[in-house]
């Protein structure tokens, strides 16, 4: 399990980002509280990304959209 205690603001053009992060942000409204399940097809896929995950992970987000640029 990773969980982040870091709950500072991020800020990211939606285009970088893998593409169930993508999918699941855009059209979103400011306010929203959106809760993100993707896939290991539509994140890192069977390579993984660093240490922490693992190649086939499902990751899981809950992210509030405080604004849009």
């Amino acid at each position: 399990d990773v969980c982040s205690s870091d709950l500072e603001p991020a800020s990211f053009p939606t285009s970088s980002v893998i593409q169930g992060f993508h999918d699941a942000l855009v059209g979103q409204k400011v306010g929203s509280r959106v809760v993100v399940i993707i896939p290991s097809d539509l994140g890192y896929g069977d390579a993984g990304s660093g240490d922490q995950i693992k190649g086939g992970d499902t990751l899981v987000f809950v992210i509030d959209i405080l604004g849009v640029q």
